[in-house]
């Protein structure tokens, strides 16, 4: 099943129910949420490779858990980065993939992994890529902008300062 199906198959009264219950701080969002999701539900998706992923993660900071969204498409870690020591199992692990500056064309295209599917509730898969889609912006273009600018940043060897993050989230907050 791709993501795609899941968004055709459920209307958004459903989709904001669950994702104000796993993201209830959201809800002052809502309106830029159901813009997305009409803009997800009006485009056409695109091939990948990726499957959707959402596997509970513990924060290394705070010890706190949390639902972590990825996307694999069976690369071991050892492929990602051949050059660096990995133990047996951990080397053989297939890779997590940052999925959050993916186009949206591809999220819908991307299948559903088998043990998301077993795990969560259809429309728990929803709230939670949607959170991860919008982490940076509710629109493309906001969400290419920052990625834009990161890589000018990078590419300039600047670094974000608190006070940038907390810009970009007052600036996410405002939208």
């Amino acid at each position: 099943m791709k993501f795609k199906d899941l968004v055709d198959k459920y209307a958004w009264d459903d989709v904001q129910a669950v994702l104000l219950q796993l993201y209830p701080d959201e809800e002052r969002s809502i309106e830029d949420y159901w813009q997305v999701y009409e803009t997800l539900r009006s485009l056409q998706p695109a091939e990948t490779k990726l499957r959707i992923c959402i596997e509970t993660a513990t924060d290394s900071l705070d010890g706190a858990t949390y639902e972590d969204v990825s996307g694999k498409d069976g690369t071991t870690r050892r492929e990602t980065a051949p050059e660096a020591e990995w133990d047996t199992e951990r080397g053989d692990e297939e890779a997590s993939f940052g999925i959050e500056f993916a186009d949206w064309a591809e999220w819908l295209g991307m299948e559903i992994d088998p043990a998301t599917l077993a795990r969560y509730q259809e429309q728990e898969i929803i709230g939670h890529c949607l959170w991860e889609m919008t982490f940076f912006g509710y629109t493309q273009e906001k969400i290419k902008e920052f990625m834009d600018d990161l890589k000018d940043r990078r590419q300039n060897s600047e670094r974000y300062t608190v006070e940038d993050i907390e810009k970009l989230f007052a600036e996410r907050n405002e939208i």
